[in-house]
């Protein structure tokens, strides 16, 4: 009686496919995480800077990421001003941002914590552009 011969997977096909299936989910998880900072192309808000002359910061453009501490006024035409707990530098930094009329849709809360991308008005004011939880 005959034997059949038996085949095995060879090691390296079994080596190049686990080391192929690592390299995938290495760049999955770096796309992921990229999308998980939204205006990473935006530069942070140094407070130390703001609460040093915030008017030379007029009409640029920055990411704040912090913890809304208090609603500070509400107009219908304008918006609601909290103010929001910057951590910087190891400091706690409150800053005021306007929230516009056109983000109203939003429903910020204190003690939560947000990411904005916004920009610094005439008045010396930070308007968010964009706002999220994070």
């Amino acid at each position: 009686m005959s034997r059949r011969a038996h085949s095995s997977t060879p090691p390296g096909l079994v080596i190049g496919l686990v080391t192929a299936f690592l390299a995938l989910a290495g760049v999955g998880a770096y796309f992921f995480q990229k999308d998980s900072e939204p205006y990473r192309t935006v530069e942070k808000l140094k407070p130390a800077d703001y609460f040093e002359n915030a008017n030379s910061l007029r009409g640029n453009a920055y990411q704040v990421e912090g913890t809304i501490l208090n609603s500070l006024g509400w107009n219908p035409e304008k918006g609601r001003l909290f103010s929001i707990r910057v951590t910087s530098e190891s400091k706690n930094w409150p800053l005021p941002i306007l929230i516009p009329a056109t983000l109203q849709k939003i429903n910020i809360q204190k003690n939560q914590s947000y990411r904005a991308k916004v920009h610094v008005n005439d008045s010396g004011v930070l308007v968010a552009d964009e706002i999220q939880k994070s």
